[in-house]
């Protein structure tokens, strides 16, 4: 198993920045899921099975990756085409996630370090499922 989780974010083709982290966490939605408990006591599960994944992480970039990224974010964001996306999501040493169309979540934090190099904090949502 590798020990540092490397997400791949892609804004527009081949304008891309690489997210080195190990603190990647991967929240499953099930959106429109219910459980019904009828009048007789019977519980009816309502699963539409709808799918929609959060992943949040830190990393260490340089101030040039973040000013990228400040721009990328503070300009407007066309989402067709299947941008921006995340290419790459090493899970571990042979198992990856690729190519998902998400949004960055508000709000994306960043803290200097010193020495040109920033700590991000960032959250990317599926868009499609």
């Amino acid at each position: 198993m590798v020990e540092t989780v490397q997400v791949t974010y892609e804004h527009t083709a081949g304008n891309t920045l690489a997210f080195p982290t190990d603190d990647l966490t991967i929240k499953i939605n099930r959106l429109f899921f219910e459980i019904v408990a009828r009048p007789d006591g019977v519980l009816k599960v309502i699963d539409p099975t709808v799918i929609q994944r959060e992943f949040s992480c830190s990393a260490i970039i340089d101030g040039d990756d973040w000013k990228i990224l400040h721009d990328w974010e503070t300009a407007a964001i066309d989402y067709t085409g299947g941008y921006p996306r995340l290419t790459t999501v090493y899970l571990d040493a042979d198992t990856t996630l690729t190519n998902i169309e998400v949004a960055i979540v508000p709000p994306v934090q960043a803290t200097d370090l010193g020495n040109g190099q920033w700590r991000v904090t960032i959250t990317f949502r599926e868009k499609s499922a």
